[in-house]
């Protein structure tokens, strides 16, 4: 089962002089181009065959052998020492014509004859493990240790992947597995109406390529030089200016179509690197693949596949880690690399949110994340940007901490998810493999800033999420004592007068609505969570209202809630109300107060509710949580909630006087 292909045409002026294993030490442009000129010819109709039937878009695959091809031009002297310069081309091809046949329909040729549909169709059922595995023998005519690296598994299990894929497919074709090679050479005649491109306008795009990266580079460390101060006098003792005369344009046209960024698997972070990094015996690593395949969220609270759809790779490498009688533990790491730095910006920042806000999936609107956001920070110095957050599931407890980090125009987070408590992970172990992912990034050609060593972190509140961001969201509840469901929010209101008692509990009288001390309260709005999927009283759920008071007069509100729950004991005796303070600081720009209130009812029956006063410069906010017996929140989870919605509220338009 293995298809013979003829290597690499040699260069006619090919010197004498070699590297070990044979391969011709190429020392002058005119040996770099014949060999490359001769590489061209002779592979770029297998490479398209092979990228034809992994995706089965011909378009896409033309498109990505052409672009894979100007990259192996702008590192030819590198890529012509390889033994086989086909095994650097052609992932590089794969991995765009993939992400470009994922982010549109499927085209197929209508002159496409039956078999040749029927081959796509069967290879396209197969998993893309399976679909690689199967061409790089078949096809590409690897060794079982070569398809087994490209492919990121283990020799074992890439064998495993091979056989199943090719017993499937025989299968669906009903033919026998050593009929594999002759029906995907049948797929050949549909390659042979491609026009290429002439080698000469290749390897121009390719220059133009590194011209262009040349002078990003140059212009950075001009840059660096101005904001530093590290610039040279000239002989009359003046500063020179940058504004000399216009450099004059390139004459070498630009590539057609998108350039394309290397970002090869073995930038990513290894092994070791975990084990180092993450406490625990047993690590192993579970894969690498480029997410192409399944519904691609790797990450907490990932609703796409990519956070930069048009972005030139992606690799997602997970690692796990599940000693006896300890709790699961997984790494992922998610790279990708963009097209420019403005995209890379974008595509950190889309990441970020991601992570802090958790929004639905746009295919799956029912999927409601059930993530809570328990802590943000920043990474001063590690790359261009870098957050950590901790998160955790309400629905099985999990918690999960993750790194963000952009470098140039690459972008990677780095995850840790634990399913107990006692095998915690601090975020400092994630930071540091944050930082060697960083580091390993940083070192490509397009990567940017690396990382110090030792990363601070520097504690923030939560950025600002939803159309009123001085209110709650729920991605900041915390989980109950059992699930009960995800968490729904109706949508900010104003506070009217028939909804005055929106959170209200029976021993406090002041409300955020109309006025106080004769002053008009501004901005009054109110929110409240329910779980709509319980079987929960309907009484049960959190209530937030915040409105906006000169300051005096809104610390006076404070002071009056405070007072009045502290009463709350004398004012109804028989009740036997029991009042617990949580929490309590403040004084100066902000205050924050909070409470458990237990109220005894007839039938031995007992109210609960968590309360807490919160105020912000002239911003003031009351939360009420009411609890059931199956539905408690922790007095722990509850201030630090309370806290949140603090942080929350800094946001809101402060009170306008006259």
């Amino acid at each position: 089962m293995t298809v013979s292909r003829p290597n690499a045409a040699p260069s006619p002026d090919a010197r004498p002089d070699a590297q070990p294993g044979g391969k011709p030490s190429y020392v002058n442009n005119a040996d770099l181009t014949a060999s490359f000129d001769a590489f061209y010819r002779d592979a770029r109709d297998r490479l398209l065959l092979q990228t034809f039937a992994l995706t089965g878009d011909l378009s896409v695959a033309r498109s990505a052998v052409r672009e894979a091809y100007v990259v192996a031009w702008h590192h030819w002297r590198k890529t012509s020492r390889l033994a086989d310069p086909e095994m650097s081309v052609r992932p590089a091809a794969w991995r765009k014509a993939l992400r470009r046949s994922s982010t549109r329909p499927l085209r197929r040729r209508k002159d496409l004859d039956e078999q040749s549909r029927r081959i796509l169709d069967a290879l396209a059922a197969l998993t893309l493990v399976q679909r690689k595995a199967l061409l790089l023998t078949q096809l590409a005519a690897v060794s079982m240790d070569e398809m087994a690296h490209e492919i990121g598994l283990p020799l074992e299990a890439a064998e495993r992947e091979l056989q199943l894929g090719a017993a499937q497919l025989a299968t669906q074709l009903d033919i026998p597995t050593s009929a594999i090679p002759l029906s995907f050479n049948s797929l050949a005649p549909a390659t042979r109406s491609v026009a290429w491109p002439r080698v000469t306008i290749i390897r121009r795009a390719g220059i133009a390529r590194r011209r262009a990266h040349t002078i990003v580079g140059s212009a950075t460390a001009v840059v660096a030089l101005v904001a530093s101060g590290a610039v040279a006098m000239d002989a009359t003792g003046a500063r020179p200016t940058l504004h000399r005369d216009d450099i004059p344009a390139a004459t070498a046209p630009p590539p057609s179509g998108p350039a394309i960024n290397t970002l090869p698997d073995t930038a990513l972070v290894q092994l070791q690197t975990v084990e180092d990094a993450i406490p625990g015996r047993g690590w192993q690593l579970s894969g690498t693949v480029d997410n192409s395949t399944g519904n691609g969220r790797v990450l907490p609270c990932q609703p796409e596949r990519y956070a930069d759809p048009q972005g030139t790779a992606a690799w997602v490498r997970a690692f796990r880690n599940a000693p006896p009688k300890t709790a699961t533990r997984t790494v992922i790491q998610f790279a990708e690399a963009s097209a420019a730095e403005p995209r890379a910006i974008r595509t950190y920042r889309r990441t970020l949110r991601w992570l802090t806000s958790c929004p639905t999936p746009a295919d799956d609107p029912s999927a409601i994340p059930r993530i809570q956001l328990v802590s943000t920070a920043d990474l001063p110095g590690v790359g261009d940007q870098a957050s950590l957050m901790v998160l955790r599931s309400r629905a099985n407890n999990t918690k999960y901490v993750v790194g963000v980090a952009r470098s140039g125009l690459f972008t990677t987070t780095t995850s840790i998810a634990t399913t107990t408590a006692a095998a915690g992970v601090r975020r400092e172990n994630v930071a540091a493999l944050l930082v060697a992912a960083v580091n390993r990034l940083c070192a490509l050609a397009d990567g940017g800033a690396c990382a110090s060593t030792k990363p601070k972190l520097v504690n923030r509140a939560a950025y600002p999420v939803g159309k009123v961001p001085w209110m709650l969201s729920e991605v900041d509840l915390p989980p109950l004592s059992r699930d009960q469901g995800p968490w729904v929010g109706t949508p900010p209101t104003a506070l009217t007068e028939d909804r005055v008692d929106s959170g209200a509990i029976g021993c406090t009288t002041a409300h955020l609505f109309g006025t106080f001390r004769k002053t008009k309260i501004q901005g009054n709005q109110f929110r409240t969570f329910v779980l709509s999927e319980s079987k929960l009283p309907p009484e049960v759920g959190l209530t937030q209202t915040v409105g906006a008071l000169p300051v005096t007069t809104a610390r006076a509100f404070v002071s009056r809630i405070r007072e009045q729950i502290a009463a709350c004991p004398d004012l109804d005796k028989s009740a036997g109300t029991e009042v617990k303070r949580l929490a309590n600081s403040g004084g100066g720009k902000s205050a924050l107060t909070a409470w458990r209130l237990s109220t005894a009812l007839p039938g031995d029956r007992t109210v609960e509710y968590d309360v807490a006063v919160l105020r912000s410069g002239t911003s003031v906010s009351l939360l009420v949580f009411v609890a059931a017996p199956r539905a408690r929140i922790a007095e722990s989870d509850f201030v630090a909630l309370a806290r949140r919605t603090l942080e929350r509220l800094a946001a809101m338009a402060p009170y306008k006087a006259g």
